[in-house]
């Protein structure tokens, strides 16, 4: 049986608004975080918030789905250097080894883009 402190972190991720006269290199901005080997972190992502695992390694066990009528989650291995796009929901990291993450919330776009904005196809 796996044993790990299960403390929850739940941090307060903030959308990224760009600076005027930001330049386009300028790498990914948002919230730092470091956990030590065997932390849980614990929160609620919105829809194409952004996880860069920066060094260390973590695991990461996204919602919970169905699957022929039984709760599933699959969590997934993630390497210094790995970048995940996560889904709506409550996310889980273990860090396997001591990590630093990088957080970075997706900033929603305006009520009225949806409607002003041309069909693609």
């Amino acid at each position: 049986m796996q044993s790990y402190r299960s403390d929850p972190v739940i941090p307060a991720v903030q959308p990224n608004q760009p600076a005027r006269g930001a330049q386009g290199g300028s790498g990914p901005e948002g919230q730092k975080l470091d956990l030590e080997s065997s932390r849980v972190l614990r929160f609620h992502a919105r829809a194409g918030t952004t996880l860069y695992v920066l060094e260390g390694e973590v695991e990461l066990s996204e919602a919970p789905r169905w699957l022929a009528g039984t709760m599933w989650r699959q969590p997934q291995r993630l390497p210094a250097g790995s970048v995940v796009a996560l889904p709506a929901g409550w996310v889980e990291v273990l860090a396997r080894r001591a990590a630093t993450l990088r957080l970075q919330a997706s900033v929603p776009r305006p009520w009225w883009r949806r409607w002003l904005a041309p069909a693609r196809r």
